[in-house]
Order: structure tokens, then C-alpha cells, then sequence
């Protein structure tokens, strides 16, 4: 059957805006997710947001359609329904957060460190005078939450260098190795250096205010120096529920989200 031209602009009209409503909901959340929150597009995230995003569509449909009102509320109690199981099963899979704030992120990162080790960072933080600062927060979550809170200053040249020198007397790190929570044939816990490099990144362990042995992969804060970039990074580090990490510096590159801030 041949269409007028004006039922063929009606009828693509139509598609365009059906395409619309298909699409929209899911890029909105991905938009949101991805640059609102600092959500990394990971497999399992992407998938819950795109099936999110259909019942979305399905349910504004459902609002336009022209079905009898009692098969219409049936239908949209169902696909809310279907919502709900899957917002809930969507807290149990692993999600990663990458986000960085530059504008005021001195007091950003110690208000949310203050809390957790507020007799090694005493107020007012001391980092100097910067030519910038970023605040980096890293949650990596999978039933249980790794947080890492990241302060980053760049110097100049002459700055950086007094920052260092009074780095040593202002802190204390580890020197001593330190337990993996792994453990060789022996049963005897494998030992690391407290101490790292990644490419120019040197990273050091702080040793903690009160003398608490803590596992460092637990709980711990560090300290990056680079002398290419004049650049020094404190990191907080918090997951109660980790239970070993043989490689500093794949600790730091994967569990403190090093990888993110470094690209």
C-alpha cells in the first residue's frame, strides 16, 4: 500500500521519536554515570545501565499508550517491579568510581580524611604553596567498598624542593618489610619493602601515629614523590575486608586506582 507524503512524514516522525524514546534513557544514564558520578565503563556497570535504561523506555510507552487503563496500570506495575529486582541485584555487582575535583580539593580531601587518621594529617594540612591540586576519589566495589583518597600538588621546581627536604623531618615512613598476608610453603608470611616505584612515581609508607602494626593493605597511608613532574600525592587507603597484597606497587597501581590518576 502506497503512502501519502504526508502519512510517510507522519509515519517517520513517528520512528524518529520511538527511536528517541529507546535510546534517550539509557545515554542519559550512561551520560550521568560516566561524567556526573565518575563512573568507570566497566562490562557489568554498562550492562545494569542499559537494561535500566529499557524498562525506562518501556515504561514511558506504556504512560503514551493507548491500552485499556486497567491492562496499562498492570503492565506498569510489572516492568516497576522489574525495576526494583533489578536496582537490587545491581547492588551486588562490581562497580568502579573514578572521580577528580580540582576547585577547593585541599579541604575536599581532608574532610574526608580528617575522619579516618586525623593525628597524622593534624589541621591545617601542610602542603605548601601548589601550583595546583587535585583530589582524587577511587571506590572500587564488589559487595565490599575500597575507597582511596588522593590529594596531588605540582610545584615548581624550587618549591618541590623544599617540600621534600622537609618531608623527612614533618614524617615518619617504614622502613622495616612489611606482611603481605600471604604465606609461603613454610606457612610463614611473605614480606615486601614499604617502599616503590612506578615508572618516576616513588612511593613511600607512612608509619602509623600510634605504633599499630595495622596490616598495610587494610588500612594505610602513603606518600608519591616525582622529581620529572614536581609532583607529591597522599594517598589514604581504607578496605577492612582485603586480605592480602604481594606487590606494592600493583597495590597501588590497581587497588588505590594509581592507573586512573596516572593517565
Amino acid at each position: 500500500m502506497n503512502l501519502s507524503a504526508s502519512e510517510t512524514k507522519k509515519h517517520i516522525g513517528g520512528s524518529v521519536t520511538k527511536l528517541l524514546v529507546w535510546c534517550l534513557p539509557t545515554m542519559a544514564l550512561l551520560f550521568i554515570g560516566i561524567f556526573g558520578i565518575g563512573l568507570i565503563p566497566k562490562m557489568p556497570s554498562v550492562v545494569i545501565l542499559i537494561v535500566i535504561g529499557f524498562i525506562l523506555s518501556r515504561l514511558i510507552f506504556l504512560l503514551c499508550s493507548r491500552r485499556k487503563l486497567g491492562i496499562k496500570v498492570a503492565l506498569f506495575v510489572l516492568w516497576l517491579v522489574i525495576l526494583v529486582i533489578v536496582g537490587f541485584f545491581s547492588l551486588f555487582l562490581p562497580w568502579t568510581l573514578h572521580r577528580c575535583v580540582k576547585a577547593d580539593a585541599q579541604s575536599k580531601f581532608e574532610a574526608k580524611v580528617s575522619g579516618l587518621y586525623p593525628v597524622t594529617f593534624a589541621e591545617p594540612f601542610e602542603v605548601g604553596t601548589v601550583s595546583s591540586t587535585e583530589f582524587h576519589t577511587f571506590i572500587d566495589a564488589f559487595v565490599f567498598e575500597s575507597k582511596a583518597y588522593t590529594l596531588l600538588c605540582s610545584y615548581n621546581d624550587e618549591e618541590y624542593q623544599q617540600l621534600i627536604t622537609s618531608m623527612e623531618d614533618r614524617y615518619r615512613f617504614r622502613t622495616e618489610p612489611i606482611g603481605t598476608g600471604c604465606f609461603d610453603d613454610k606457612h610463614l608470611e611473605t614480606k615486601i619493602n614499604p617502599y616503590t616505584m612506578i615508572e618516576d612515581d616513588c612511593f613511600r609508607i607512612f608509619y602509623p601515629e600510634d605504633g599499630d602494626d595495622f596490616p598495610f593493605y587494610k588500612e594505610c597511608l602513603l606518600v608519591m614523590k616525582n622529581d620529572v613532574e614536581h609532583q607529591i600525592a597522599y594517598i589514604v587507603f581504607s578496605n577492612l575486608d582485603l586480605d592480602m597484597a604481594d606487590s606494592l606497587a600493583e597495590f597501588i597501581y590497581e587497588n588505590c586506582g594509581w592507573k586512573y590518576i596516572q593517565t
